[in-house]
């Protein structure tokens, strides 16, 4: 069936699968989190749940016979309830948010009264289990709102009809057209790649950027100024273990690292790494770090900074298309001797429970 050009305006084409299959290796944050479901406005929103924290620290150091403990935050406690500081519990009898101060008694529950250090850790147990007690007083801790916008990624394809039919080494036999096509398509995707991993939110009505990954972790940041090692890795497990972040599992976490910090990792002793590999086979490659917290994947992704390693969950990363404006391709017909055609795709990122993820920033090579 002949197609006329008329017929080639306006056809639109899904170019997703096609993104996706074109480099893995140029774009692997969106092989690894894949595409999820549209979303339906340029500002999309989402509302977050937390537990309330059952930790803080003492900020000033107290002796044993000090019943008022200053400390960063009092969101933890609440009257009638013990706390364990050391080796000892006290009750907790008054909370005073202006001040952040807690009225306590010490040595409660048959332990001894201790000085209590500067920074000491100061963790809610348990109510004082009062038989006949009224009601405690309800709290509610209000989810949290966070949000993100769409990012327009658009290129033109233009090839004449000279150009078309000139025999080019390389091309094959789809033609100029379709080779540049997919020519745009990676440098569509490689943008989408770096913006999902660097983006800045920016919101000036018809321009918008969305925020991508390394401007969403703000609470897990460590500064290494060193070289990686297995301990740092180990330390960044922990404080996503501790914060409650694999309560679903450890399954999707993945250590995201560019090529020097690969190599580095690659480089850990053989007492910090389990390989197997083939009696012929020279030199080690690590794709996987299991410490006491799980087996985390490492993933080669050398459009990071040299410096850093994100530690991820992909399960809790969304790219989202804005309704039907996943990436595809548009004829726009001929205006004269040529073809031409437009690329075009809309995403936002969901970023959900910032931490649950973590970055390592200013590693030597």
């Amino acid at each position: 069936m002949t197609i006329y050009s008329n017929e080639l305006i306006g056809k639109k084409e899904s170019v997703v699968d096609e993104i996706l299959l074109l480099n893995p290796t140029q774009t692997p944050m969106l092989n690894l989190l894949g595409f999820g479901s549209p979303v339906t406005s340029t500002t999309h929103v989402w509302y977050e749940d937390e537990m309330f924290a059952t930790r803080a620290k003492v900020t000033t150091a107290a002796n044993a016979t000090i019943t008022e403990l200053i400390v960063d935050s009092v969101e933890p406690f609440r009257t009638r309830m013990t706390a364990e500081v050391g080796e000892e519990i006290v009750l907790i009898t008054a909370v005073d948010p202006a001040t952040k101060k807690l009225t306590v008694v010490r040595g409660y529950q048959g332990t001894t009264a201790a000085s209590i250090a500067l920074n000491a850790v100061i963790e809610v147990m348990y109510g004082d289990g009062l038989e006949g007690a009224d009601a405690r007083d309800a709290r509610f801790k209000a989810r949290t709102k966070s949000d993100n916008v769409t990012q327009i990624f658009e290129d033109t394809v233009t090839v004449t009809g000279t150009a078309e039919e000139i025999a080019q080494y390389g091309i094959g036999g789809a033609g100029l057209y379709e080779y540049e096509k997919a020519k745009k398509q990676l440098e569509l995707a490689l943008q989408l790649e770096k913006a999902i991993i660097g983006g800045r939110k920016f919101d000036n009505s018809n321009y918008r950027n969305m925020r991508g990954i390394r401007s969403f972790i703000s609470t897990n940041v460590t500064v290494a100024s060193g070289a990686v090692s297995k301990t740092i890795l180990d330390d960044v497990a922990q404080k996503i273990y501790s914060a409650g972040g694999f309560a679903a599992g450890s399954a999707g976490y993945a250590f995201v690292v560019p090529a020097a910090q690969k190599r580095a990792i690659s480089d850990f002793t053989s007492t910090q790494i389990r390989l197997t590999q083939a009696e012929n086979a020279r030199g080690q490659v690590v794709d996987y770090i299991v410490n006491d917290f799980g087996r985390f994947q490492v993933v080669l992704n050398d459009n990071l900074k040299s410096d850093e390693i994100f530690f991820i969950d992909a399960n809790r990363i969304q790219i989202r298309p804005l309704g039907g404006r996943s990436f595809s391709h548009t004829y726009l017909g001929k205006q004269g001797d040529y073809t031409s055609g437009q690329i075009v795709g809309e995403y936002t990122m969901e970023f959900k429970q910032e931490k649950a993820h973590a970055r390592i920033k200013g590693l030597t090579a």
